[in-house]
């Protein structure tokens, strides 16, 4: 099943129809217990006609507005390869479906919009990072983040150091002067063999070339500064430093045979190294926050009704939300007017979700956190850039 990217969530984050409905549920991976995922689904879909039955529609036009959901739900195959929760979008008499690698809270959504909030762990570029497991066999590239792995494919990438050797081996055209038996000294080629010195430069060449080789393929992420922790055995990790390019190569590495470890050895090890990094980053937002709201200069706030019209200006550096936090009304861009509702409507949107939309969208961070973790226990607090 596709895994979401950046882009699917973007035109997830600009769809609009009159009828978009956004499914959200935990989902079981293996035994006996995966027999729920599809009885979980269902109940998803009761709770949508429910709601659609309260917005005075007629028995066929729900049936047909959740004929693709249905349909899914006997899909026995569908239901048995799972990952922690699955998300699901209907709109126009289409569905479209992503597998998430972590737990969500049951939610049905129906708008003109699709609800994206929970899908942010999976969007958010504060903490996003690349692995590179590297040794003379294989190589493997991974983007990953605090919940989230993903294998990279680098195309044109060699497989392997063997790989590189080309039919014009030097070693196989190196001259070797040895005794000849009768006393005499002739210059045999040796097709085969070499002395160990012309090995051993073959081995680093080869290695040389390797490296390089990769470090063209990562050239493309080389200008955003994406943090890249290395794997691999000790005495090769030096030798790709040397040759590397990238700008923001980690100075701790996953020590050991890469060969020998999944995605998720090697996510659990990199957060290892990955954590305390992004965390610092984190305390001097923080730190910033409580700053500027001392100095009453203006660029720090706790309203979501200011901080919504900042954002949409592109003012917003960096944004902490409570991961709970849903606030329904109406934003209108061009009145700089915020309407904020008592509960969900069918006209509203999550406030909450457009001020994380709008925020991305011009390059600011957002942290989703605990609301004990935000700042003075806020739901919502941003700091402006000027």
């Amino acid at each position: 099943m596709k895994k979401l990217d950046k882009e699917d969530y973007q035109r997830l984050v600009d769809a609009e129809s009159e009828m978009c409905i956004s499914i959200y549920f935990p989902t079981f991976r293996t035994g006996a217990d995966i027999k729920q995922n599809p009885i979980r689904f269902k109940q998803r879909i009761r709770e949508a006609e429910d709601k659609l039955y309260n917005m005075e529609l007629t028995k066929d036009e729900v049936e047909a507005i959740l004929k693709p959901a249905s349909n899914l739900v006997d899909e026995t195959k569908f239901w048995q390869n799972q990952d922690d929760s699955l998300a699901v979008f209907i709109a126009d008499k289409e569905i479209e479906y992503f597998q998430l690698p972590f737990e969500v809270k049951e939610k049905t959504v129906l708008g003109k919009k699709f609800y994206t909030k929970p899908l942010l762990p999976l969007i958010s570029c504060d903490e996003e990072y690349f692995i590179l497991a590297i040794s003379q066999n294989e190589n493997r590239l991974f983007k990953a983040s605090k919940q989230h792995i993903e294998e990279v494919e680098m195309k044109n990438a060699p497989e392997s150091v063997e790989s590189m050797k080309q039919d014009d081996d030097p070693r196989s055209q190196l001259p070797i002067r040895t005794s000849n038996p009768e006393g005499g000294n002739s210059l045999v080629y040796n097709m085969t063999t070499q002395g160990q010195a012309n090995e051993n430069d073959f081995n680093r060449n080869e290695m040389t070339r390797y490296f390089r080789a990769i470090d063209v393929c990562l050239e493309k992420y080389k200008k955003k500064n994406t943090p890249l922790i290395l794997a691999g055995v000790e005495y090769l990790i030096p030798i790709f430093r040397e040759k590397s390019k990238y700008p923001n190569i980690l100075d701790e590495y996953i020590r050991g045979n890469p060969e020998i470890l999944d995605a998720k050895d090697l996510h659990k090890e990199s957060w290892k190294i990955i954590e305390e990094k992004f965390a610092k980053i984190q305390q001097l937002a923080e730190e910033k926050y409580l700053q500027y709201k001392g100095q009453k200069n203006g660029l720090a706030s706790n309203s979501i009704s200011k901080i919504l019209p900042e954002a949409y200006k592109g003012q917003i550096e960096t944004l902490f939300i409570s991961e709970d936090l849903e606030k329904w009304g109406k934003f209108i861009p061009d009145k700089d007017k915020v309407q904020i509702y008592n509960d969900e409507k069918f006209d509203a949107e999550d406030l909450v979700g457009v001020a994380i939309d709008l925020t991305q969208s011009r390059g600011g961070t957002v942290y989703s956190l605990p609301q004990e973790e935000i700042p003075d226990n806020e739901e919502i607090v941003a700091v402006l850039r000027y």
